[in-house]
């Protein structure tokens, strides 16, 4: 399953329907909920606030800052069905029936009740062309999924002959990839479920709200000695906020268009191959991942040391396997790169670097600049998730499942999302979209690709390993909640990231 723009998916022609989540009341009506917003979601709303105090926002809403995803349901499409299976998603997930809002200086919460949002269809008409269901639907969802305004996210459907194509977004406070890679295998299940005439009984799963709450009990009286505090600290000391290496054009400070690339850097036999060299060097996927991005970025610029933040999930319990929401915090990430250093040394280094950090992730990011002077914006970042064992995962090619972001428009940042998913290793960057910088960026590609294979099938690798002791994983959002989930659970929700 690929992570990419809306434009990047082929969709089909079709009828195309809006299902809208609404409720009886409005927000403003629902009772107030005491539990408190996730930092990151609190973050994210105060982001949004200043925006539109700056007059940022477009005409119609919110600089969009959705995810999402588009899959094929092989059946005929019938709307009482397609209804209640969303009513039934929407009863299931409670943060889909919440809102957060500032109200006079203050953040307050408001959750409806099971039974309260319900779904309503839209029907658009037929669109006769790809493009206008594109076009449509681009301005559908950038306009459906403010964070300022509930609901903040939308579905829609595409009937073609004997199956319909399925399109969500939702702002970002309300998921993250993994939540995104959950959601065309519940979705499929629950339609079909009710199209047989049965009950649909997915097993029970927690509340993002909930997680809020256990959140802020955990860290909210954190100070200045906390360790992660100490992590970021010292990572500042030793330079600024990390940039993209080398980039062909100074870009700090201005806004320029953005562009993204996607390509598949190996296939599923080339990804369990590179695996396989890790556990050999006694490291873990993400380390190899992180010491091929060195050694990339040490041959291009020269430079001593890669320097990025790492998002690591923050799904600590059992609870919050198969829940929605954004369970994410961040880690600063600092390889040294000596002049002969070859990727298994790097490798060794990057483990070692992964664990030591790993801790800093339970500290949200957005507390850590509350505690110390730390920039804010994070302007280079590399995400590593593993999906293969998500639910569903072995029929995405066949659902034509994919994950979607929205665009940006503009901005000066480099994030890398890397997912390896059962057809391989995917790599998706959204970069500053001047023509030097592009072709700079599908270089680096390019060579991260080349050093991936390299390391993977290098005959050194596989060697008959000196340490003979079980390789160490440090998976991008760390094994807490594996443990958790025990053997038969750590399979079917092995979460490593986004």
């Amino acid at each position: 399953m690929e992570f990419t723009e809306l434009a990047d998916y082929p969709l089909p022609p079709g009828t195309v329907t809006e299902w809208t989540p609404g409720a009886v009341n409005p927000p403003s009506q629902w009772p107030v909920d005491q539990r408190p917003a996730s930092y990151i979601h609190e973050a994210h709303l105060k982001h949004a606030e200043q925006m539109k105090r700056q007059e940022r926002y477009k005409i119609d809403g919110c600089a969009p800052s959705w995810l999402g995803t588009s899959f094929r349901i092989h059946d005929r499409l019938d709307r009482r069905i397609w209804a209640a299976a969303l009513d039934h998603w929407i009863d299931r997930h409670e943060v889909l029936r919440t809102h957060v809002a500032v109200e006079d200086e203050a953040i307050v919460r408001r959750t409806a009740g099971r039974g309260d949002v319900r779904i309503l269809g839209n029907d658009v008409g037929h669109l006769a062309s790809s493009m206008s269901v594109f076009t449509h639907l681009q301005q559908l969802l950038d306009r459906s999924t403010d964070p300022l305004v509930w609901p903040a996210y939308q579905f829609a459907t595409i009937e073609g002959p004997n199956h319909f194509t399925v399109v969500f977004a939702a702002d970002h406070a309300l998921l993250d990839g993994y939540s995104v890679a959950l959601t065309a295998h519940e979705l499929q299940t629950i339609y079909r479920s009710l199209s047989e005439g049965s009950h649909p009984s997915p097993p029970e799963t927690g509340s993002y709200i909930d997680f809020g709450t256990r959140e802020r009990d955990l860290v909210e009286h954190a100070d200045c000695s906390h360790p992660a505090v100490q992590t970021w600290r010292e990572f500042y000391a030793q330079g600024e906020a990390p940039y993209f290496p080398s980039l062909p054009e100074p870009v700090v400070g201005r806004r320029v268009p953005q562009q993204s690339l996607s390509a598949w850097l190996l296939s599923a036999r080339g990804a369990e191959r590179l695996a396989e060299a890790s556990k050999r060097s006694n490291q873990g996927f993400l380390a190899a991942i992180l010491a091929c991005a060195a050694k990339v970025t040490g041959d291009l610029t020269g430079a001593d040391e890669f320097r990025v933040v790492v998002p690591q999930h923050t799904r600590s319990e059992l609870r919050w396997a198969a829940s929605l929401g954004w369970f994410i915090g961040v880690v600063p990430v600092r390889i040294p790169i000596a002049p002969a250093a070859t990727v298994n040394d790097l490798a060794q280094l990057a483990g070692v670097e992964i664990r030591r950090v790993r801790p800093a992730a339970a500290l949200p990011y957005s507390r850590v600049c509350e505690l110390i002077d730390s920039p804010h914006h994070l302007p280079f970042v590399l995400s590593y998730m593993d999906v293969r064992h998500v639910p569903g995962a072995e029929q995405w090619t066949s659902w034509q499942t994919r994950g979607l972001r929205s665009r940006d428009h503009s901005g000066t940042d480099v994030y890398i999302w890397l997912t390896r998913t059962p057809e391989g290793l995917n790599l998706a960057i959204r970069h500053p979209g001047n023509a030097r910088t592009s072709r700079h960026i599908h270089h680096f590609a390019g060579l991260l690709r080349r050093e991936m294979e390299d390391f993977a099938f290098s005959t050194d690798t596989f060697a008959p390993p000196t340490n003979t002791a079980a390789p160490i994983e440090e998976n991008s959002h760390g094994n807490d909640t594996h443990r958790s989930l025990g053997t038969e659970s750590r399979d079917a929700h092995r979460v490593q990231a986004y």
